[in-house]
């Protein structure tokens, strides 16, 4: 899951502009500008979803061969295999308690749908289970408009149609301030158990994080394809 941002550009400009005009200044400022880059560009990327927020319009999604248009498309290993909706989770002994407990939320709106039960313990080599972890990751392109937020899917072994899903699910950390939330944490939870990326803005699988904590009826249709089978 990602986050947009235009507002940070605009300080670049600014600086680019000053740089040009004194090429002397470029090798002085620009190791500065990249660390001063890294670190204000969570809390403009706080600032600009607190705008969206408030404005009304369409929101931008990836192209149609990414996301899918109507129902909440399913991962790949999942397709077309018969599955246990059961799984056993675990955190990794390096997850925060804050990240904790949004996984948490994430697990009870999961098992509320009545389709799948996830239980905390160890799974035995048979059955299906989610890894929590957490990570810490930078944006590389000075020039990116996005940050990832967390990262999650299934990785199933197949045998005979039946599938057993070793999947994992995880927050980015180098934007603690942005991704240690409810809505990333489902959303990343719903790759662990087979959710795709979505083109619509009310799924939880939307691929910029809208805030959204409940599942939409693609969603729920989506689970039910997976694991009422």
């Amino acid at each position: 899951m990602k986050r947009k941002s235009w507002i940070w550009l605009l300080i670049l400009a600014s600086i680019v502009l000053v740089a040009t005009k004194s090429p002397k200044f470029i090798p002085q400022v620009r190791e500065q500008v990249r660390e001063t880059n890294t670190k204000i560009q969570p809390y403009l990327y706080s600032l600009e979803a607190s705008v969206n927020r408030k404005l009304s319009g369409t929101k931008e999604a990836t192209n149609d061969k990414q996301v899918g248009k109507d129902a909440t498309p399913i991962e790949g290993p999942l397709k077309d295999v018969t599955i246990s909706n059961t799984y056993y989770f675990h955190f990794k002994k390096n997850v925060p308690e804050s990240v904790q407990n949004v996984f948490i939320y994430a697990i009870n709106t999961y098992n509320k749908t009545g389709i799948v039960r996830l239980v905390p313990g160890e799974a035995e080599t048979n059955k299906n289970s989610i890894t929590f972890f957490v990570y810490n990751k930078k944006i590389e392109n000075a020039g990116s408009n996005t940050v990832e937020l967390g990262n999650g899917g299934p990785s199933s072994l197949v045998i005979n149609h039946y599938a057993i899903n070793s999947a994992q699910a995880g927050l980015n950390l180098e934007y603690s301030n942005l991704s240690i939330s409810e809505s990333v944490a489902v959303h990343e939870l719903g790759h662990a158990l087979g959710l795709a990326h979505s083109s619509d803005t009310n799924s939880v699988m939307y691929p910029i994080d809208q805030g959204v904590t409940t599942l939409s009826s693609s969603d729920i249709e989506s689970l039910r394809t997976i694991y009422d089978q």
